[in-house]
Order: structure tokens, then sequence, then C-alpha cells
């Protein structure tokens, strides 16, 4: 209930930071959006849109920009003649063209009082932006103006604009971005057009243009953009706003599109720059006409420096025409990619039924199945998210389910972990709870053949701890004696003298000097001893059990061995004896000699420290009689402490 308790816990604080929406979360968002529009199958645009760029070649061949309002103009009356239903300029026309020959003629009077007379031309000739008012009334074409949200002017004006509705009741479902002011085309300009709407772009927090608005407000009138527009002109499809179980929508006769509340539409883009037809302005005033029957001919820069380009998921260099192309094509072919109402709730929903089914996961199943169940459930949120925005077109993010998965199969992993070694630990502390509780069985066996091996037991694994650990400093030992060995060393001592239990009474009780055959048949005791530790051993099947056996059994055999090869059983000498058997050596003797037995007196500390100083090199390890000397008063404290 632990594991399930927190899994919850990390579950709902993931639907929290998913439904505050913090902008780190919306960044990741964007960015798993673009990857799977990048996986997306790319819809074929049609062939309705048709780009007209200025772009470089154009500037060579015409000039710079802005060209003489007269070639605009004429270029409107070109594209028309190519048939093209609709001409869109993704252009605004805000000042008067300064070199209309009127106002240069106006410039020389004011500037230098020179007046010339050009003959009775008619002035219509003179003013080129007449000359392009009079193309656009002529000719259907959809002019582009900005809209700012702060003031641009003092007095309370707004340029001519089309609105699609005024006075209206905006459905509950919107919350249109509200202008304050615009720039516009000339008055005369706005007006000569059949309609007009803004170019507004809507980049997100990373610059990227993923959706663009085409609805906003000014005051109480509902304004189009450039693309809208130019639909609305073309199509004379009747308009209205709706909304339904997806959100709020823009009826354009039989078709549907969806938009977000601010009016922003999610653009299906059809793939990278150059995915439209383009042709140069050039060509089309100096070339032959291309067929445009039937289609809308958007007019705007791509040049060198005219700075109309855009960051988009599909290209890191998109002119902003083919920006209107792309939403243009969406409404045609009604489809938009949604971002529906319930998208939150229905990640949420994900986030929940994710996390529990991951936490149940890691309560019941191992390692391995937990990696390819996170692996499963992860590919199945990337495809489902992947599904709905090829399918139908729904913008669901697997990133904040994936991400509980992530989350949940992490942290519950070092808490099932962390629980698991916790178990393991208490296990192991039974375990050697259990090795010492044996240890003291075996020894209190001992105990009860001879009333004083209980207390030599106690105190020579004392001596040998205290010897070991002196050693262990030393730079001879250091590596012999580390730390777990010193543990097994200390816990090993106590079975030294575990095959007295073999020895009759008559010899181990003996009160008095022990004969040759008797001392032949004590001796028995380190090999009856190491027998018994040997089968223990055999039958154990834990590595750290058989290690410590070893070691018992390697003390018990050779604790009576001496340094000049002279003891028993196996008359080994010098470092042929092992480790443990010379610190038991010289603990074993040093307890015999300060402790009253049944044959003798105990001996005073100074004596037995000199009779074992007397024994180095002879009896002795040298190196474990100097550990001795050094920690002496050790000896004597543990001596006294367990009489």
């Amino acid at each position: 209930m632990r594991l399930f308790g927190t899994g919850c816990v990390i579950t709902l604080c993931v639907v929290f930071v998913h439904i505050a929406r913090p902008e780190l979360l919306i960044h990741f968002e964007h960015k798993v959006y673009d990857v799977l529009l990048s996986q997306t199958e790319q819809r074929p645009p049609s062939s309705v849109p048709a780009l007209i760029a200025i772009d470089d070649k154009s500037l060579n061949q015409l000039g710079q920009w802005p060209w003489p309002r007269n070639i605009l103009a004429r270029l409107i009356t070109r594209l028309h003649e190519a048939g093209a239903d609709i001409v869109t300029l993704d252009l605004i026309l805000s000042t008067r063209d300064r070199t209309s020959p009127i106002l240069i003629l106006e410039s020389l009077r004011r500037d230098s009082g020179l007046t010339l007379d050009l003959g009775g031309l008619p002035l219509a000739r003179l003013d080129h932006d007449q000359i392009l008012g009079e193309a656009l009334r002529k000719h259907p074409s959809v002019l582009g103006y900005k809209l700012l949200f702060s003031p641009l002017r003092e007095e309370e004006s707004f340029c001519s604009v089309h609105p699609l509705l005024t006075g209206q009741k905006i459905p509950a479902a919107f919350s249109l971005h509200a202008a304050q002011d615009a720039v516009c085309s000339l008055p005369s300009l706005g007006e000569a057009g059949a309609s007009s709407g803004f170019i507004n772009a809507l980049p997100d927090s990373d610059g990227v243009i993923r959706r663009i608005p085409i609805i906003a407000m000014h005051a109480d009138a509902l304004l189009p953009s450039l693309t809208l527009a130019t639909v609305m002109t073309r199509e004379k499809a009747a308009f209205g706003l709706g909304q339904d179980a997806d959100g709020g929508f823009i009826q354009l006769g039989p078709s549907r599109v969806h938009t977000d509340p601010q009016g922003n539409l999610l653009l299906r883009y059809r793939g990278p720059r150059g995915t439209f037809a383009t042709y140069s302005a050039a060509d089309i005033l100096n070339g032959p006409l291309p067929d445009l029957r039937g289609r809308v001919a958007i007019v705007g820069p791509t040049a060198s420096g005219l700075g109309d380009n855009h960051v988009t998921p599909t290209d890191r260099v998109f002119p902003g025409m083919e920006i209107h192309a792309t939403a243009l094509d969406n409404l045609l072919q009604s489809d938009a990619l949604i971002r529906p109402a319930w998208g939150v709730g229905a990640e949420a929903s994900a986030i929940m039924l994710v996390g529990i089914l991951a936490t149940l996961l890691m309560m019941s199943a191992g390692p391995l199945a937990c990696a390819v169940g996170m692996v499963l459930a992860g590919t199945g949120l990337w495809s489902a998210g992947l599904w709905l925005l090829d399918g139908p077109g729904y913008w669901i993010s697997p990133l904040s389910p994936m991400l509980v998965l992530v989350v949940n199969m992490a942290l519950l992993s070092l808490i099932k972990y962390g629980m698991e070694e916790r178990e393991l630990r208490i296990r192991s502390q039974q375990l050697v709870q259990a090795q010492d509780a044996t240890i003291l069985s075996l020894t209190a066996l001992a105990e009860t053949r001879d009333p004083e091996t209980g207390g030599h037991i106690r105190r020579t694994r004392e001596y040998v701890l205290v010897l070991a650990r002196c050693l262990a400093r030393k730079p001879k030992f250091k590596r012999q004696l580390d730390r777990d060995t010193v543990e097994l060393l200390y816990k090993s001592a106590p079975l030294h003298d575990i095959g007295k239990v073999g020895i009759a009474d008559c010899i181990l009780l003996k009160p008095g000097k022990l004969s040759s055959r008797e001392f032949d048949e004590m001796k028995r005791h380190t090999l009856l001893g190491a027998e018994t530790l040997a089968e223990a051993e055999r039958l154990s099947m834990d590595k750290g059990d058989r290690s410590f056996l070893a070691l018992a059994r390697e003390i018990a055999l050779s604790h009576h061995e001496k340094w000049d090869g002279s003891g028993y059983p196996g008359g080994l000498k010098g470092e042929d004896i092992p480790l443990g058997g010379r610190l038991m050596a010289l603990a074993d003797v040093y307890d015999a000699l300060v402790t009253k037995r049944v044959y003798k007196e105990a001996m005073p500390h100074e004596e037995a420290v000199k009779i074992i100083l007397d024994g180095r090199g002879s009896h002795f390890d040298p190196d474990v009689v100097d550990a001795f000397l050094e920690s002496a008063e050790e000896f004597r404290e543990i001596s006294t402490r367990f009489d």
C-alpha cells in the first residue's frame, strides 16, 4: 500500500502541474507537437493558392521596394488576365506613393517654387495611388492591415476595414484578441478593395508559428484575417460563430472550422517552404502568363532583406505569404488541426489512468516486466497522439501521460529498491543474529563440559579483536585485515576450542598434569574441531557462512601451532600458519596464564607479558607480539572485565 499511495501522490502532482500549465511544460509540449507533426502524413496542397513572389529577381528587374503603385496596379491586372479569381495583397500600403508625378510636382512647387506644365495629361495618370485604386475596383482584391494592441493615435479613429459582424453577441466559447488600433492601407485603397483582413502572426513563446489568429475584435466589430476575408470573398459563403463539444467554431457555409478560444487556427502545414506553386512577380509582369483560372493569387515579399520570413514546425525560414497560403488551404479543405476544449481533461484522465496502471505494475512485477511495460506504454501513448493528430486532426499531448509514466517508474523503482534493501538488511541482520546464536549455543555446549571454557571463549575473542585491529593499521597487514575480515575473526574466534566437546571428562577436567598419552588425546581437540567445522562448511549453502566457517576451521586447527614449527597438529612454521591461528595462539596463551585453572593459580599480568615477550620469534609471530605489547593495557582490562 505504501507504493500505491506514493504512486497516487505522484500522479496527482503531475495532474496539478498539467492543469497549472507552467511555461516549461508548454515549451516541451510545443516540441512534442513539432515532432508529431513531422511524423504525420503530409497532405498534398490544393491547387487554389498561387504565390506571386516579390523576390530578388523582381527587385533586380524592377528596382528596389516599394515599387511605384502603377506597377502594382499592372501586376493585379495581369493576374486577373491570367484568370485569377482574387488577388490577395500581403502588403500594407499605408502612405501615399511618393513616386507619383503629382506628388513630385507638388514637392517641387513647395520646395523650389518650380511649376511644370504637363500639357493637359489626365490627372488620374499622374497619381499612382489612383491608378492602383482603379485596378482594385475593377478586379476583386483583398488588402491587408495590421492590428495594434495599444493606441497608435490619440484621437479615436479606426481605418477603413471590412468587419464580419458588428454589435452581435459572441459565443461564450470565444475570448478573442481585442485590438485598439490598426495600421491600414490608404482609405482610398481600402475602399476600392473587395475586402480586407488583418495579417498579424502569432508566434509561440519559442518564436515558432504554429497557429495564426483568423478573427479578432475591435470595439464591437468582429474582424477577419486576410485569409478568412479572401475565402469569404471567393466563396461568398454565409458566416457564423458557434460552439460544440470541441469548442468554438467558424461556420463558412456548410464547412465548420474550429479555433481556440482566442480565435487562433492551428495550422496543418503541407510541407516546407516551396510547397505551393510560386511565380516571380517579374515573370507575371514581363513574361507569358501562367494559367491561374480558379485560383487565388497571393502577392507578398520573399526577397532578401524584406524580412517577411518566419520559423514554423516544418522549416526555419518560411515566407509569410506561404503561411497565409497554408491557412487558406486549411480553410478551403476544412482540415485544420483542432485543440479541442476537452483536450486538457482528456490529458488529465490519461495521466490518472497511466499513473495508476504504472503503480500497479511496479507493485506486482519485476524489473524486466516493468521496463517492457514502460516501453510499451510510452510507445502506445505516442502512437495514440500521432493517430489523433494525423487522422481526425486532434492535438492531444502525450507528454504529461508519458511524464507520469517515467516519474512513477523512476521514483517507485527507487522506493521499491529501498524497501527491498531494507528487507534484505533486516534478513541479513536476522541471519547474523542466527549465526551469533549458533556460535553462542556451541560455546554454551563447550561450557557444559568445562566450566572455565565459557569465560575463556569470551575473553579470547576480545583479545583477537584487539590484536587484529592493531595489525590492520600496519601497512603489512592492511589489505589482509580489512573490516570484514576483522569482523569474521571476532565471530569465528569462539569456536577455536569447539573440538574439546569430543575429549573425555577424565582428561578435560583432570586437576593434575596430563600424561603423555592423555596429552596426545587432548591434542586431538584441534582436529575434532576442524573436522566438525569442515562438515558444517560443506553443508552450508550460503557463501558468507562458508567464509566464516572456513576461517573458524583454520583457527580451530592451527591455534596451537608455533612460529618455530614445534607446535601441533601439523608442525606448521612461520607464515605457513594462518593469521587467525597466530592471533589465537597468543590470545589463548595469555588467557591461560592470567586466569585460574584446576591445575594452577592465576599469574600477574606483568609476568604473562614477560613470558609472551620471551616467546617472540619462537612460539609467537613477532608482529603479533609487537601488536600485543602496543595493546597490553587493553588485554589487562579485558581479563578483569570478563573475570
